[in-house]
């Protein structure tokens, strides 16, 4: 039996880097955020926007095939009661308690308000949709998504993992093993080109759905990876050709950005069918080295599993108000903010866990963490992913 630390790893790894984007945020010029430091950046933007590339992909892929295994093991019942449970409340509990305060100092930022916390709370009561009112999930969007593609795409996925279906899909690769890269890779690149890039990502659910197509196609093929494991030894074999087209990609893309090309028709639609084939390169190429490198067991690795979706919940509510204070009180470079801003950040999230999530049962459940006793219990074979057909628990986000 193959456990798959590495997809732990890359999990840990892809939402640590989220609080490093985010707090990039507020440094970065263009781009707006919830609260900008008054010296911005091209460099910064130039940062995240290499990670944006395949940042949010490599998540959604990753819960995928992480949803792959969540569903061997479980009926499709218990499967949308325990997505329900981990997904939805936690956006719910977070639109009350942990994106609020968000909103306090982004208005405290922006000076529309000058009230306490406590008077302000009542208006996120009113449940006007930000940014017009003060209700919103704002970061929680991804695991509101997450939740959606989990339910809408069950019927797609149990097809998927009937064995009949998954021995053709194991024969076909093993035979034709570069059709991988137009099974994985086309798809997205062909919904990007024609559907997504000429929409504005919102994040508000509604009215995002070319946005919708894009991240589902990731999650979608993520649980098709998960399937059929001989994409992973065709991938990993391919790890470094995979990395040199992801430099050069993000490079072509680059030149066109830099030398002020895009604007250009050709131009335009050429980066359109670039940017998604860079997410696949970064992804590919970071899936394959995350296998060759990261695939064994540490002491850290099932405390970080459990404490780091808690983290994500957590992350941008203390960068927004320790930056709120950085950036207003604070007269240093823009590395010193940042390095502050995201160290301490980091550091109040894994103590608030530790402190007041981990001890207490029903905040871990608000949380979406499971309880210390399943996990003692389970301990043994709860220490990674594993892909055959004795998979024991895996863990989407």
């Amino acid at each position: 039996m193959e456990r798959n630390y590495y997809i732990d790893w890359l999990r840990i790894i892809a939402i640590l880097l989220v609080l490093y984007f985010h707090t990039a945020m507020i440094f970065t010029e263009e781009w707006d955020w919830h609260i900008k430091n008054d010296q911005l950046s091209y460099i910064w933007l130039e940062f995240n926007f290499w990670l944006s590339q395949f940042r949010m992909p490599l998540l959604f892929f990753i819960s995928g095939m992480g949803t792959c295994w969540a569903l061997k093991k479980r009926t499709p019942w218990v499967y949308i009661k325990e997505r329900h449970n981990r997904l939805m409340l936690p956006v719910i509990f977070a639109m009350f308690f942990i994106v609020p305060p968000q909103l306090y100092f982004e208005r405290l930022f922006n000076e529309e308000i000058e009230a306490s916390f406590l008077n302000f709370y009542p208006s996120v009561l009113d449940f006007v949709p930000y940014p017009e009112g003060n209700f919103s999930w704002h970061h929680m969007w991804f695991v509101l998504y997450l939740f959606f593609y989990s339910v809408i795409g069950l019927p797609l996925f149990l097809y998927l993992r009937k064995p009949e279906i998954k021995q053709k899909f194991n024969a076909f690769i093993i035979s034709n093993p570069w059709s991988i890269y137009l099974i994985l890779v086309l798809p997205t690149t062909l919904c990007y080109f024609f559907i997504t890039s000429e929409s504005n990502r919102t994040n508000a659910f509604i009215d995002d759905w070319c946005w919708h197509s894009y991240w589902f196609l990731f999650f979608a093929t993520g649980y098709l990876v998960g399937v059929v494991p001989h994409f992973i030894n065709f991938i990993t074999a391919q790890k470094r050709n995979l990395l040199g087209m992801a430099v050069f990609s993000i490079v072509l893309i680059n030149f066109f950005r830099w030398n002020r090309m895009e604007t250009t028709q050709e131009t335009d639609a050429l980066i359109s069918l670039l940017m998604p084939l860079n997410a696949w390169m970064w992804l590919l190429a970071i899936l394959a080295l995350g296998k060759q490198y990261l695939n064994q067991p540490h002491p850290i690795l099932n405390y970080a599993n459990q404490a780091i979706y808690p983290f994500y919940i957590l992350h941008q509510t203390a960068i927004v108000i320790i930056g709120f204070y950085v950036v207003t009180l604070v007269d240093e470079s823009i590395l010193a903010k940042y390095l502050f801003i995201s160290t301490l950040s980091l550091v109040l999230s894994v103590a608030f866990y530790e402190y007041l999530i981990r001890p207490f049962g029903l905040i871990r459940f608000l949380f979406g963490v499971k309880s210390n006793i399943v996990n003692k219990k389970k301990s043994s074979v709860n220490k990674g992913y594993y892909h055959n057909e004795n998979d024991k628990v895996a863990q989407p986000v």
